[in-house]
Parts: structure tokens; sequence; C-alpha cells
């Protein structure tokens, strides 16, 4: 299967690289058109920043944020499956009601009521590996065996989605770049994520402009060259899905390393 393409759409007012308080249905329908135009094969819509130190969100405000947007991207371009950024039940209860295939849960702690409503609704769940809250996460960086316990984690998620009834090809694994790990352990990660393969499920890789690819304290807008690397290095550790906000350029990288995987 090829690697597939998701699109971030943030429909928040403080995400760490594109959020924005002029956010409306217009401006994140005309990102989800452009996304479309480049090739984009998953939306992933979020109305609730998990970068470090972000507030909190209640569920009738992040409903408000992203209900919307899934009506128009269900509407609008039906043949792209969307996924829902969310921790939270009721959130993520309404998107899939409203058409969302994929709940994207960054909690590290998704339960057995969040699996037993995904696998209601046929759905596809990713789990997230972090530690505590977004506002403490980069506080919890130590650890003793730090793929070994990601893996550990990991697996134990697979296995209590497969209990609570989720068919095990409908759940997602990500390794949480950013979330509770220091830079040098994001790089760790990076240089093996085929370690995570034999969990036997598919890998989301989500390193989109993030802190710790930043050179010289860069901001995010420009950090996009070593998101391009990261991602194509990726591609090469076994990373099914990627979570990006360049779609135009990263299908670029895509195509490029398909070719190459063909010629070899």
């Amino acid at each position: 299967m090829k690697p597939l393409l998701m699109g971030i759409v943030n429909a928040t007012p403080d995400s760490f690289y594109d959020g924005d308080p002029q956010n409306n249905l217009a401006s994140l329908t005309a990102k989800c058109k452009d996304y479309a135009e480049n090739g984009v094969d998953i939306f992933d819509i979020g109305g609730e920043s998990t970068r470090p130190n972000a507030e909190p969100v209640g569920a009738e405000e992040e409903l408000r944020r992203v209900l919307p947007v899934i009506r128009a991207a269900r509407a609008k371009w039906p043949e792209i499956p969307v996924s829902l950024d969310t921790v939270k039940i009721p959130v993520a209860l309404e998107g899939l009601k409203n058409g969302v295939a994929i709940v994207n849960d960054v909690s590290g702690t998704p339960d057995k009521e969040m699996f037993k409503l995904v696998k209601d609704f046929n759905a596809q769940i990713v789990v997230m590996h972090t530690r505590g809250t977004p506002q403490e996460m980069q506080s919890l960086t130590d650890y003793r065996d730090l793929l070994g316990e990601i893996k550990e984690f990991l697996a134990g998620k697979i296995a209590e989605a497969v209990s609570c009834g989720v068919a095990k090809e409908n759940v997602i694994i990500d390794v949480g770049f950013g979330f509770a790990k220091t830079r040098e352990q994001n790089y760790e990660l990076l240089k093996h994520l085929s370690f995570f393969k034999d969990l036997g499920v598919r890998m989301l890789v989500g390193l989109s402009r993030k802190t710790f690819l930043s050179q010289k304290r860069e901001a995010a807008p420009k950090r996009k060259a070593q998101t391009l690397a990261a991602n194509l290095v990726a591609l090469q550790g076994g990373a099914d899905i990627l979570r990006v906000h360049d779609v135009k350029d990263t299908r670029k990288i895509m195509d490029f390393y398909r070719e190459l995987e063909a010629a070899q």
C-alpha cells in the first residue's frame, strides 16, 4: 500500500504554525481546496491546539470550530476521507455522525469508551504516544529505554483497541514526535522508525514544522526544508501516513520516493 498524505486543517486561533484568529469557514475551505488540488489523501481537521502549554478548549467550542469545516469538506470532496483531531468523546461522536472516517486522538490515553465509539462507526483511530498534558509534557522526558517504552505503550493500546472490538487494520500508531520528547529523543525516534513496524499496523508520522527541526532557533514558517527532509527519512523508515502543512511539496517528495523505490 502506498503511503498516504494527510493535510493539516487547523480550525484554531492558536496553533503553533498556522493558527489565526481570522480562521473562518471560507479560509479553511479554501485550504482544503488547495490540498485537494495538490494530491492530499486525507484531511485532518482539528479545533484544539496541542502545542506545548496550549490552553484546553471546551467540547462545545471545539465543535463550533470543526463541524462546519467537516461538513464542507464532506460535501465538496466526498472522495477524500476526513480525520478529526480530537481527544474528546462528545466531539468524536459528532464528527463520526457527520462522516469522519478517522479519529486522531493525541491524548496518549484513549479509553475504552473512545475505542468502542470508533468500533460502532467502523472508523479508524490513531493512537499516539505522549505523557501528561500539553501544559506539562515537556517536563516528562525521562526514559530508561526510549524506543522500548514507546513500543510497549503502543502495543498495549493496539491490544486494548482490539479487545474493544476495533479491527486491528483500523488502528494507526503515532510515536508522538514533539510530545514529551527532547530534541535528541526526537532524532533517535526518526532514525529508528522501522523499529515499530513489527507492531503490524500502519504508522502515522507528524513532523511538520516542529520545534526540534529548527536550526538557529528558526520560527515555524522557516522550518520547511528540514520538514521535507525529515519526511523523506520517515518514508525510508516505513511511515504509512505523513501528516503535513506543506501538501504540494510533500506530494512531490512522496512521488519521487515511489519512483526511487520502483527503480531499485
